[in-house]
């Protein structure tokens, strides 16, 4: 299970993949990127919200500045 949590913030979802949990912040952020990429010709050289996941299972999102998330992967333990 995947937790994205935005300047300290959880978003109010839990994603079962990486990819969805990455998909929800592109998506809340999609204008700010493409304003970025009018802006420079095509590149986007502020945001990186398209990276892998990190293998320590915590990946850095960096949107624009001020903006910070991060996407947890949790493991279900049980009882």
């Amino acid at each position: 299970m995947y937790v994205v949590i935005e300047n300290g913030d959880p978003y109010q979802n839990i994603y079962t993949s990486f990819k969805s949990a990455a998909k929800a912040a592109q998506e809340k952020y999609k204008e700010v990127v493409e304003e970025q990429m009018r802006e420079v010709g095509g590149e986007s050289i502020c945001s990186e919200l398209d990276v892998p996941e990190d293998t320590s299972g915590t990946t850095y999102l960096y949107v624009e500045k001020g903006i910070h998330i991060y996407i947890y992967k949790l493991k279900i333990v049980s009882d």
